[in-house]
């Protein structure tokens, strides 16, 4: 053959002549260059290993016309894309057209039956080792081999015949006339070029292909999963439960050895006080001044309040009001990235520079579809060859039935339909949506297995039949088989000849829109999953209110349209707002159940603060104190106001979890103190000539140090924790805090006077609420409680008793053992489903992702400002193809997606804007060219025919080095990432990379490229920037994400690639991915419950420590208390299934202040007590205290926590209703049961000196052995034996 003579009336390609004569000498420059592009080896220029470009004479022979070399090289451009970034490869493929367009010897291996059909035999050594050498290489811009772009309908079994076969048919669209390949054994029978190995150097200097696309290349072994920890085990026992093992048995053998020894001399050693103030230490001297002190300062104030009370009640309602008032500048976010990450976090601030450089990811609407009473069906695709292995049945999944497929596009088209109004416009699915083309194409991007038939009904139908008609050729499962192949491909190589792009102009990745298939089986697919992407706007509100708008109609006509009958599908769907959406109602609809919940706690402190001795209506009306509980409860409402109000000035916005949760932290706390002094006030009556103020005054000197203690102790561990990183949890902490404060000072502010006046009221004998009715005078009731008998008289005793005792302590340090045991298990993070309401649609789209999706979502390895890419070397630390670093960022991440057998987060290697740009500048392909007008440098793209169209580089520059030149790189950069992508240029970057490149344009003011640089109509640019690219993106995806600990791992291990990337490259590089600032938080969630706890148990330690007298036992027996109700937290959580995030981290700082109010009133009780041994006091401050607290806490938690475990909202069951249960159970029975039972064992001695230097008393010291005090104190029958805390005690020494 020789030169061209016609053309082929069926794809319009010009056919070679016959010609059985000598080869002509090649003497046409244009030519000789053509065939140093494509056959070098031709050229006798070219030595081996070395190009030398002559000036001289030329005496080359070829079989092949400058035409024909034209023909060839356009013909060749599709291949040459994909396959020039490995010369090897390359080289050896484009040797088998050399061979038979212009090798002097191709009669040898040829024979030319007709004018547009050509037989041509080569030998099976050539097409292995060409095969071979091409297996490798990838596509940078999809992602995927290159040869399943260029092997058609057999990219699901691709071989070396296959291959070529495919690529010399004229189906291909490609081959300008049939040639039909037949495959030698004999290597001296047919063509049999000399392949060259991908890992050397080519003939033409063209450098060895890049590790990523050829294995050999790679330095050293292939990378080798890392060796999964190893469990620790001893003694074939977990570790961790054999050493808990080991410290309970240990606790064991010392209590039998010491504990029962103290136990016993416990009951009968006294802790006698000494005689005189000189054998008092220093600090004894200094705890007892300080508690002197504040009991002598919260007399005078008690006393104030109750003789002025309605001026502090006027006061108190001014400040409350004044607080209040701010609530009108209250805002409430709930915002997830507001609320739980820092805005100075490293997720945080990597997405708000993802936002800023290349825009917000985009908004996603997503459908997943099933169809249950679709079968699985099996196809028989035609074909005339004999191989076995192309006839076989080919099985398509259930949703792959055209029926379906026909149903499914119809749901499609009339979801982009959907119209909305919003405000004066009329936004559709095209105002909002992804246009990764436009202007030059303005389709929506649509992600569905239905844009491999461009969205259209007809297309679906379409078939071909054979060329006589008698058989069905190709249908709609030809074309399915070859777009889940190669998605890219812009031929489907069948009959059909249909594009597999979709009608925005880009591929639709099978493993996008497909699942529930196993490996790579596509077609096997049992669902189909659509995806709508909705153009996100950073900080433009009304753009996004657009948006907004059109997803509250798509979810509108969704939940609709899963109602209809006669549907064969099963729909689950979301949109971007939904998870918002339903949080919000799941909000909503639990109101009515957390107002319930505080009421009926409201209802049952009312009635349990009063006492009802009198067996008469008149009486009970007396003694009752409902408008006292009512009142306590309401200053507990008030110091929540104060608290919120204080902080809506400061514009500190408000969280859900702070409106739902400091409620029931402030009314543990308030409620508990107002027990106690009601109580107290209650229990000890009046002193002879005692006013009713110095009364008052009294009590509040004798209990307010105990409420002051245990309140500072919160305030103090709550504004702590406000050092937390994390937004809600620090926000939280400030306001509880505060909370907390406000509420102590209303109860020894306005409570007591309210105490005041409610006492004048019962000394007037007038009914409770309804003041103006009087009853005749009756005597007082004296009336202790049943709480308080029963706990005195039967509770406290049992608890401390001799045999009891040793039981707790071994049953409670059992139970913290096995919580230690089981600290590493608990799990983290916050599984989505629990967030949602019970009834929430969602949940079902929850259930799809787990069970159909076959890929997680992108993740984006941003390269920050300061890499130079105009510089090869640095360049080269990025890029994946020839001549770049084995170690570079392109390598790296494609080595991590192909490592066996390790659950690595990358499922595919990255697209590379880098690599496609060097194929796209290079000579032989015809995508960058430019026509020069009046000075003018006009771009021509791949579809324009004009002489005037030069390339970018010419084939000299090109041969002598790779790499653009710095200003080639910069000149022709953008006219790349405006070139749209098409059959003659696959390699434009609009589609693929317009956003992934950030540009600085005159002005240095930094745009992304497809927001300034748009092309006008047509697609001519000019240039528009002379600066580099700054921060560019290379985007991969995540394997499949189903839990908390599956979005946790893919973030830390993409952190780890990013790190190591770092190190060999000049500029930072960091992964973003949607989802990371949400999971960020679980990297840090274990040191940021330490420190919050740690810094909380601190703060307790030292106030209890200074309040208490500078006792540092006391201390110590409360903080530690309080760690091991912690540490039993941990272990309830683990049998409870409550994982460890944010929402449980908050209860848990809540559950440190609850735990305060459970301990340290006994504590100091304890401190405080007389008696005469550690049992006898602990049972006094377990009598006094114990009931106090069990009324006031845990029977009032009790009644509101059984509410909530009818909420309809899941986080509410799991995070509110289990872990405040756990929290009151295990705080009532550490506080009530192990505490007192600890400080008989190893509670502080007496306080030496305590009897004879208190001074509570509030008149003169001769009050104190006055004989009418002989009320308030126990007879001698009485267990406890005293219950004055102000009076001397008599005792015999």
């Amino acid at each position: 053959m020789y030169d061209e003579c016609a053309t082929n009336t069926k794809n319009h390609k010009n056919l070679n002549c016959l010609y059985n004569k000598k080869a002509p000498q090649l003497t046409d420059k244009t030519g000789l260059d053509i065939l140093l592009q494509l056959c070098p080896y031709m050229h006798p220029c070219v030595k081996a290993k070395n190009l030398i470009i002559s000036s001289g004479a030329n005496a080359t022979y070829t079989c092949c016309s400058t035409n024909q070399l034209k023909t060839l090289q356009s013909n060749l451009q599709l291949p040459y894309q994909y396959l020039s970034r490995c010369p090897a490869c390359f080289s050896n493929f484009v040797a088998m057209y050399c061979e038979m367009t212009c090798s002097v010897n191709q009669s040898t291996f040829t024979d030319v039956t007709y004018v547009f059909e050509l037989n041509y035999t080569m030998t099976n050594d050539y097409a292995y080792s060409m095969f071979r050498s091409c297996s490798n290489v990838s596509s940078p811009s999809t992602n995927t081999p290159a040869l399943k772009l260029l092997c058609g309908p057999y990219a699901h079994n691709c071989d070396a015949h296959k291959w070529i076969t495919y690529m010399n048919s004229v189906s291909n669209g490609l081959a300008p006339f049939q040639i039909d390949v037949t495959f030698s054994d004999n290597s001296s029978v047919g063509m049999n070029y000399q392949t060259g190995k991908c890992n050397e150097t080519q003939l033409n200097g063209d450098d060895a292909c890049s590790c990523n696309d050829c294995p050999s290349a790679c330095d050293g072994p292939p990378p080798t999963p890392p060796t999964p920890p190893k469990p620790w085990l001893i003694c074939g026992i977990d570790g961790y439960y054999f050493t808990m093992i080991c410290v309970f048995a240990g606790f064991c053998v010392l209590r039998h050895c010491t504990f029962l020894i103290l136990a016993f001399k416990a009951g009968i050693v006294l802790d006698k006080p000494l005689a005189s103030d000189d054998e008092l230490g220093l600090v004894e001297k200094w705890g007892l001044f300080l508690e002197n002190c504040l009991q002598s300062a919260f007399r005078k104030w008690g006393k104030v309040c109750a003789t002025h009370p309605f001026v502090i009640l006027f006061a108190g309602i001014v400040i409350v009001g004044v607080c209040g008032y701010g609530l009108r500048y209250m805002t409430i976010t709930t915002d997830p990235v507001e609320l739980w990450s820092a805005p100075t976090s490293q997720a945080r601030l990597r997405k708000d520079y993802y936002d800023q450089h290349f825009g917000p990811f985009y908004r996603t609407e997503q459908l997943i579809i099933q169809a249950p009473r679709s079968k699985t069906s099996f196809y028989y695709p035609y074909t005339s060859s004999t191989d076995k292995s192309d006839q076989q049945n080919i099985t398509f999944g259930p949703i792959l039935d055209k029926a379906i497929l026909h149903e499914i596009l119809s749901l499609q088209l009339e979801i982009e339909k959907i119209v909305t109004k919003h405000g004066n416009e009329t936004i559709g699915l095209n105002d909002i949506c992804l246009k990764p083309l436009a202007p030059f194409n303005n389709n929506c991007t649509v992600l569905s297995v239905l844009n491999y038939f461009q969205n259209d009904h007809r297309t679906i139908d379409m078939t071909a039949m054979t060329d006589g008609g008698f058989f069905l050729q190709d249908d709609y499962h030809d074309h399915l088989m070859a777009c889940t192949s190669g998605a890219a491909s812009i031929d489907d190589a069948t009959k059909l000849h249909l594009s597999c792009l979709g009608t925005f102009g880009g591929p639709v990745f099978p493993w996008v829109a497909l699942g529930g298939y196993n490996g790579t089986k596509y077609l096997e697919a049992t669902a189909a999953v659509i995806t709508f992407p909705v153009v996100n706007y950073y900080n433009d509100s009304k753009k996004l209110d657009r948006a907004l708008a059109w997803e509250k109609e798509f979810l509108s006509f969704m939940k609709q349209y899963v109602l209809r009958n006669g549907t064969n599908l099963t729909v689950a769907f979301s949109a971007e707002r939904s998870i918002e959406d339903e949080i919000n109602r799941e909000s909503g609809a639990d109101v009515m159940t957390i107002i319930a919940s505080y009421l009926i706690m409201f209802a049952y402190v009312a009635i349990a603060l009063g006492r009802f001795g009198s067996c008469g209506f008149a009486g009970t009306m007396v003694d009752c104190q409902l408008a006292v509980g009512l009142s306590g409860v309401l200053i507990v409402l008030c110091s929540v106001v104060m608290s919120l109000g204080i902080f809506s000035y400061a514009g500190v916005p408000l969280t859900l979890i702070i409106v739902e949760v400091i409620p029931f932290l402030a009314l543990a706390v308030g409620v508990d103190n107002i027990f106690i002094l009601v109580q107290h006030y209650q229990r000890y009556g009046w002193r002879p000539h005692e006013t009713p103020e110095n009364r008052l005054g009294r009590v509040l000197g004798e209990v307010a140090p105990s409420m002051f203690m245990s309140s500072i102790s919160e305030t103090v561990a709550f504004f702590l924790g406000g050092l937390s990183t994390m937004p809600a949890v620090r926000t939280f902490s400030m306001m509880a805090g505060l909370a907390i404060f406000c509420d102590f000072l209303l109860q020894i502010t306005c409570f007591v006077a309210i105490l005041a006046l409610d006492s004048k009221r019962q000394n007037a004998n007038r009914f409770d609420c309804v003041c103006c009715i009087k009853v005749q005078d009756k005597e007082p009731t004296e009336n202790d409680g049943i709480l308080y008998r029963l706990v005195k008289n039967y509770c406290a005793p049992g608890i401390l008793s001799r045999c009891f005792r040793p039981i707790a302590v071994c049953l409670f340090v059992g139970f913290a053992c096995f919580s230690g045991a089981v600290l590493h298990k608990v799990e983290i993070g916050l599984d989505q489903s629990l967030s949602m309401p019970e009834d929430s649609y969602v949940l079902n789209y929850f259930d799809g992702i787990n069970n159909y999706l076959s890929v997680g979502a992108p993740v984006y390895f941003v390269v920050k400002e300061g890499q130079n890419y105009t510089n090869p070397d640095e360049a080269n630390q990025i890029c994946g193809g020839t001549g770049c670093n084995n170690n570079s960022l392109i390598e790296q991440i494609a080595r991590m997606s192909k490592m066996p057998n390790y659950a690595l987060p990358i499922a595919y290697p990255a697209s590379s804007w880098l690599d496609d740009y060097y194929d796209w500048l290079k000579p032989q392909s015809s995508c960058c060219r430019y026509s020069t007008t009046n000075a003018t440098e006009t771009f021509c793209n791949a579809t324009v025919v004009s002489d005037a169209c030069t390339p970018c580089r010419s084939a000299e520059e090109s041969a002598q080095s790779s790499r653009p030149s710095p200003e080639e790189f910069i000149k022709f950069l953008l006219w790349y990432l405006n070139d749209n992508p098409e059959m003659k240029c696959a390699k434009g970057g609009h589609a693929a990379y317009g956003s992934s490149v950030k540009m600085v344009s005159e002005g240095n003011t930094s745009q992304t490229t497809n927001q300034p640089f748009v092309l006008p109509i047509d697609h001519k640019p000019t240039l528009c920037s002379n600066q580099p690219p700054t921060a560019t993106s290379f985007m991969a995806f995540h394997t499949v994400t189903k839990t908390s600990k599956d979005f946790i791992g893919c973030l830390r291990h993409a952190n780890e690639i990013a790190d190591q990337i770092s190190m060999n490259t000049t500029a930072e590089v960091f992964p973003y991915s949607i989802f990371y600032v949400f999971y960020e938080q679980y990297l840090t969630i274990v040191h940021d419950t330490i420190f919050n706890l740690g810094v909380s148990l601190a703060a307790i330690f030292l106030v209890v420590f200074l309040l208490l007298g500078f006792d540092l036992l006391s201390a110590i027996i409360v903080v530690g208390t309080i760690l091991m109700i912690l540490l039993d937290m941990f272990g309830a959580m683990y049998l409870w299934s409550i994982p460890l995030n944010a929402v449980s981290l908050v209860n848990l700082v809540m559950a440190v202040g609850i735990s305060v109010e459970f301990c340290a009133h006994v504590a100091r009780a304890f401190a405080m007590s007389q008696r005469r041994t550690r049992v006898a006091r602990a049972e006094e401050a377990l009598a006094e205290m114990g009931s106090s607290v069990l009324s006031g806490i845990t029977l009032t938690k009790f009644v509101g926590i059984a509410i909530l475990a009818f909420s309809k909202s899941q986080i509410f069951k799991v995070f509110y209703f289990r872990m405040y249960l756990c929290v009151v159970l295990l705080g009532a029975s550490h506080g009530l049961i192990f505490l007192p039972v600890l400080l008989s064992y190893i509670g502080p001695k007496r306080r030496r000196g305590q009897g004879k230097h208190q001074a509570l008393h509030d008149e003169s010291a001769k009050l104190h052995n006055d004989d009418a005090f002989s009320r308030n104190i126990m007879n001698e029958s009485d267990p406890l034996r005293t219950r004055v805390v102000g009076g001397n005690v008599p005792v015999n020494h």
